[in-house]
């Protein structure tokens, strides 16, 4: 048996068992791949055993620049990146499978192209060098530490390079495409974004690393707002894939094949055991409950609406609510309802009211949360329709003032629009709504 490993910290969120266990497998390589959590201070006394031990190893962050004095000598993608993210062990030799695995994934051409860089740590390096080697016009590369960061190495000292701060308030300059090179946004953290999302304009191309979750804040509003954008999960497979050909050079590894088997299964694996919250927003009549039901079933998650949990807890109808403490008090029981539900531990799936969303208050909540946000959007004459045609519905609040429900439908439409994170139009039938969710999760 041949034995292999990952080397980070930390390392809780890798995936790497998962996916070298199935190259494996496919390849008919008689295998192992373990996890080592190794903190900085203890890489230099751990990691010469290892390599001794180990037939192959991979290095992620913090480490891609630190082993590179215990290793004799660099292959050509490492020496391009300046980082090594996998270490053939007999010859002590580094690669970097980054930059295939981000070159035939990313889909990007940057020929010609302004490139904003988001971070400058190992990831950065390989998707910084691809980007130079491919033609990009310039790199702005936007970090915490600039004055730092600046200080060059492969491939930052090429004069295509520039360094910004990346700090709150930052005013970049013009970019054709975005590269997010930071964990700003991944799991257990995913409602944040790394970048102001009014710059994510139609047009430009952007690329996130992060694959947990599998489409990130940056890249479902940079598809709702009219980018191109791709996350970073086939990356992963594919670097992955790529370590397993410079370990084991004589088996046969078709990498288009096993990345097509392989991603399927990481998205189920990533769904069931990494757990956030989906919010479902929009107007009356939307169908947010009746897709949201669908898309539990479809991904195996909770479903809890909003307007359903208050009438459990409160024991009296929503009307009754209204009618009996009004908006302000029916807003104070919904706001401490949606704190439990969005504190349970499960992945869940959130239909939250028409006002929910509309109150500051609740969508600080909801980013707080690990929430990614979808709008159910419909027209007004559509979402009165449905209500009236549901009989139930006629005791809604709003359902007898149309003047008013239409004055707070138009009020409300920008509100749904700004704070989601991907809007869904909800002309088509909850099935079709649910399976736009799922594609946008997912793919």
């Amino acid at each position: 048996m041949k034995h292999f490993g990952l080397i980070g910290h930390p390392l809780g969120h890798s995936l790497s068992p998962q996916i070298h266990k199935r190259i494996m497998e496919r390849a008919g390589i008689d295998g192992e791949y373990r996890l080592f959590d190794i903190a900085p201070e203890n890489l230099d006394r751990e990691l010469p055993a290892l390599i001794r031990s180990l037939n192959g190893l991979n290095c992620t962050i913090p480490h891609k620049t630190a082993v590179i004095p215990h290793l004799a000598r660099l292959a050509d993608s490492a020496s391009r990146v300046g980082a090594v993210n996998t270490i053939e062990t007999k010859s002590r030799t580094g690669h970097n499978t980054d930059l295939k695995g981000f070159e035939t994934t990313c889909g990007i051409d940057f020929r010609g192209k302004r490139v904003l860089l988001l971070g400058a740590g190992g990831t950065a390096r390989a998707l910084a060098a691809s980007a130079l080697a491919n033609g990009a016009a310039a790199i702005i590369i936007a970090t915490r530490n600039a004055m730092r960061d600046a200080d060059g190495g492969v491939p930052y000292d090429d004069t295509r390079v520039a360094f910004m701060r990346l700090q709150s308030g930052t005013n970049f300059p013009k970019f054709d495409v975005l590269l997010n090179a930071t964990p700003v946004g991944m799991w257990p953290n995913c409602g944040g974004i790394p970048i102001d999302a009014e710059l994510l304009t139609p047009g430009i191309e952007v690329f996130d690393p992060i694959y947990n979750p599998v489409s990130t804040r940056l890249v479902l509003n940079a598809r709702k707002r009219g980018a191109r954008a791709v996350g970073g999960l086939r990356m992963l497979v594919r670097q992955a894939i790529e370590a397993q050909k410079i370990w084991n050079p004589e088996a046969v590894i078709d990498a288009e094949k096993n990345e097509s088997e392989i991603v399927p299964h990481l998205i189920r694996e990533l769904l069931a055991h990494y757990p956030f919250k989906i919010l479902l927003t929009g107007f009356m009549g939307a169908g947010k409950s009746t897709a949201g039901k669908i898309l539990a079933e479809k991904s195996g998650f909770a479903f809890a609406d909003l307007d359903d949990e208050i009438v459990k807890r409160d024991g009296r109808a929503i009307h009754e609510i209204f009618a009996s403490v009004g908006e302000n008090g029916f807003r104070e029981i919904e706001r401490g309802v949606a704190e439990t539900v969005f504190t349970a531990p499960e992945s869940a799936i959130i239909a939250s009211g028409g006002g929910f969303p509309t109150l500051p208050e609740n969508r600080d909540l909801a980013r707080a949360k690990n929430a990614l946000v979808f709008d159910i959007a419909v027209p007004f004459e559509e979402a009165w329709r449905r209500v009236h045609s549901a009989t139930n519905d006629t005791v809604r609040p709003l359902a007898r003032e149309r003047e008013r429900a239409e004055a707070l439908y138009d009020s409300r439409e920008k509100i749904y629009r700004d704070f989601c994170d991907f809007q869904v139009r909800a002309d088509a039938l909850p099935e079709a709504v649910a399976d736009a969710i799922v594609a946008a999760l997912t793919m």
